[in-house]
């Protein structure tokens, strides 16, 4: 049975795999994440999120490596994922594309904060007066711009 159960999760549907359909039944529905910790045995990462089918029960999801498990009747079901790793799935992909545009934002801010603070360099402004002195102005003899040997 497990093989069979592994074959349906790698199927796809549509083009589709089984989490990308969680993923889109877990949007329309809306449902929020409830609570999260820390698994006590591992350290992994647990979230609960409301059940459909028992109202007043969550059921938890957790994040193992980088898959992610939950303990619905669903989920082995459904080739291994279910809504509720959809939902959790969508809030993860959520909180991953805010961590982006912070860090870009703050990558901008320390480019801006780079260029404000180089200095400009001077440059020398000659008038016309310092022109109208330079010894090659007021010479009409020939010259060369090499080393003669």
């Amino acid at each position: 049975m497990a093989k069979r159960v592994a074959a349906k999760s790698a199927a796809q549907v549509n083009g589709q795999t089984a989490l990308e359909r969680a993923c889109q039944r877990a949007a329309a529905s809306g449902w929020p994440i409830v609570g999260r910790g820390w698994r006590v045995t591992d350290g992994a990462l647990a979230l609960a999120v409301p059940s459909q089918s028992e109202p007043g029960k969550r059921h938890m999801v957790v994040l193992v490596g980088a898959h992610l498990e939950c303990d619905c009747k669903g989920y082995v079901d459904y080739a291994l994922t279910c809504i509720h790793c959809g939902v959790v799935a969508n809030e993860m992909a959520a909180e991953a594309q805010a961590f982006a545009a912070r860090q870009a934002e703050a990558r901008r801010t320390e480019t801006a904060k780079r260029a404000a603070s180089k200095p400009t360099p001077i440059v020398p402004t000659r008038s016309d007066a310092d022109r109208a002195s330079a010894p090659l102005a007021r010479s009409n003899a020939p010259f060369s711009l090499f080393k003669a040997s």
